[in-house]
């Protein structure tokens, strides 16, 4: 199979390096190496010029994860690939990482819309990459541990850190949505995927370790950007996939709510108001 992989990055030379090192050394061959720069400084400018085994895809001005991601699959369309692998900046796939997943589409049958890695963080499985939804509560189990035990598992959702998308389940459903920029665009490509009878799995013994700083999570610094895109992207997708009565829609809402008062700070709160109002304005 032709695998195409695409790396989304944006000013983190050092973590980069680690994942183009990783990729070359995998035990699978890839056909084709891509990295969609999302308008990243000198450092990582010099680091991508001096590889003349890759693709490089600059953007004049960032686009989030979101618009990489939708750029990556649109260039692995354009080529011969059947497969595309996408991957953040900061997640370095193990050696023998898409040597495993190619094992595991053995066992599966047709037609499989995506599989993924298992993702650990800080010496430890992160379930929250990996989920369920169910549309009637809107709510989002994460597929427990002990199911990791198995060789291939089936998952709703699954976050863009080593998740092998079928070019042909691609052509079909279309790229990630740009507009998202960051948050929730891998969970509403996953549930556009399944819509359209392309299912997910997941692939528990091929690993991603992805070097997530723990102050990347939501709870963690002042209520800014990433919460705004956190909450107006949930809130598209509750809607657009959900079957749930609308009072359970409110529960995000006041989850970011408590954040931004918690943040004691008005352009907090004005933020958390404009994510709930913009919610309404973003087409799938």
């Amino acid at each position: 199979m032709k695998i195409a992989v695409a790396v989304v990055t944006h000013n983190r030379p050092q973590l980069l390096q680690e994942v183009l090192d990783a990729l070359r050394n995998q035990t699978y061959p890839l056909t084709r190496l891509m990295v969609v720069d999302n308008v990243s400084g000198i450092e990582t400018q010099t680091l991508l010029n001096q590889c003349n085994d890759l693709e490089v895809i600059r953007f004049e001005q960032n686009t989030g994860g979101a618009g990489g991601f939708a750029k990556g699959v649109e260039c692995a369309l354009a080529s011969d690939a059947d497969w595309v692998w996408l991957l953040d900046d900061d997640a370095v796939p193990r050696a023998d990482a898409l040597e495993k997943l190619i094992e595991a589409l053995s066992e599966l049958p047709e037609p499989v819309g995506a599989i993924c890695t298992s993702v650990v963080e800080h010496g430890e499985v992160a379930l929250m990459h990996r989920r369920f939804f169910e549309p009637k509560t809107l709510h989002e189990p994460v597929v427990p541990l002990d199911a990791y035990s198995g060789v291939v598992v089936p998952i709703h959702t699954a976050s863009f850190v080593g998740f092998l998308l079928n070019c042909k389940a691609a052509a079909e459903v279309g790229k990630p949505n740009a507009s998202f920029f960051i948050a929730y665009d891998d969970t509403e490509y996953s549930l556009r995927l399944h819509r359209a009878g392309w299912p997910l799995w997941l692939a528990p013994a091929s690993v991603v370790d992805h070097k997530r700083s723990v102050k990347g999570r939501l709870r963690d610094g002042p209520y800014g950007t990433k919460h705004y895109y956190n909450l107006r992207n949930q809130l598209v997708v509750y809607r657009h996939y959900g079957e749930a009565s609308a009072w359970r829609i409110s529960a995000p809402i006041i989850k970011h709510g408590i954040l931004a008062l918690l943040d004691a700070r008005v352009a907090s709160l004005r933020l958390w108001k404009r994510a709930w109002r913009d919610s309404h304005r973003v087409t799938i």
